[in-house]
């Protein structure tokens, strides 16, 4: 849900390092403006702060859909995208393919989108990743299969929250298959109705990740229900929740 922002995305980077924080994803429906001289004022305001810009999410389009038309203006849709990724310093991107079921046309169509824009993230000085999301790439048996069909080399996030929104295999089978191969980790915890957050389920994630010997960047989303969370907290007490979650298992230099 995209909701009113509280402060101004110039502002964000400055934000951050106030709080400590190193690293940080954006999506592509917070960016206000795609200009060139606003995403240049961005880009400075990420350097100034010393704030690396990980990835950027592109939540557009659908690569996978029937609709041969579709599927070509979703994919000159990403390549734009990845475009301005590269003019706001960002290290990746990261994009699935969509929300069609996963059949062997579907998973033909993707993969094929999945090359061309592989390729075209690293001519734009990009890392392309995906993660555990959306119907065509929820399950982590698709993900994989339609990774090892792209034939590409690409970062893998593994999102807690979507593991458990998984249709057929539990959470920690969905994390087990993925986290060895994470480059980096969306971490949301699961709260109760009064917004106290399951420590032992979050922190059983992180040690499965712990065991995989994983190092990368562990992105603190927040909780589950969402609205439950965010009434229960303020966002910086979220941040500091979590992180503290992270360091009790990972050392600091894990936490993004």
């Amino acid at each position: 849900t995209i909701t009113q922002a509280s402060i101004e995305l110039l502002d964000v980077p400055g934000e951050l390092a106030s709080h400590g924080v190193k690293s940080f994803d954006l999506c592509n429906q917070h960016v206000p403006r795609i200009d060139r001289s606003y995403l240049k004022e961005l880009r400075v305001a990420f350097e100034e702060a010393d704030v690396e810009l990980f990835q950027i999410l592109i939540d557009l389009g659908d690569v996978s859909s029937p609709a041969p038309n579709q599927r070509s203006a979703s994919i000159r849709l990403t390549k734009r995208w990845m475009e301005i990724a590269g003019e706001l310093g960002a290290l990746g991107v990261r994009y699935v393919p969509g929300d069609s079921e996963p059949s062997r046309d579907t998973m033909h169509w993707s993969a094929d989108a999945l090359c061309q824009l592989a390729d075209y993230a690293r001519e734009c000085g990009l890392m392309p990743a995906v993660e555990n999301y959306k119907v065509m790439m929820r399950e982590a048996d698709d993900l994989l299969k339609l990774l090892a069909l792209s034939d590409r080399e690409y970062g893998l996030i593994a999102d807690f929250g979507n593991a458990t929104d998984a249709r057929r295999a539990n959470k920690y089978d969905t994390l087990s298959r993925l986290i060895g191969r994470a480059t980096s980790i969306h971490a949301w915890c699961e709260c109760d109705a009064d917004g106290q957050i399951d420590t032992a389920d979050f922190r059983h994630c992180l040690h499965m990740a712990l065991a995989t010997g994983f190092d990368g960047p562990i992105m603190l989303l927040g909780g589950r229900p969402s609205d439950v969370y965010r009434r229960t907290r303020s966002l910086w007490e979220s941040v500091a929740e979590l992180g503290q979650e992270v360091r009790a298992v990972f050392d600091a230099d894990h936490m993004a």
